[in-house]
């Protein structure tokens, strides 16, 4: 079994509807992002991807590498 967790991450666009990434560790590596839209209260699903790394970054550097 996998030791790394699933995580998400939200935003609100301009004039626009929040949304929300999650991305999903696979059991045979990568993640499945899904994408989700908020309407009425509710996260909505709008779709999905197989992609094999993930990381995010600010200024003061890399906070999550999954390469």
């Amino acid at each position: 079994m996998s030791s790394r967790s699933p995580f998400a991450i939200e935003w609100t666009p301009p004039n626009a509807r929040r949304r929300k990434f999650v991305f999903e560790p696979r059991p045979t590596g990568g993640y499945d992002r899904e994408e989700f839209e908020e309407r009425d209260d509710e996260w909505r699903f709008v779709g999905s991807e197989i992609v094999s790394n993930v990381s995010l970054e600010t200024p003061g550097g890399i906070v999550l590498d999954t390469s």
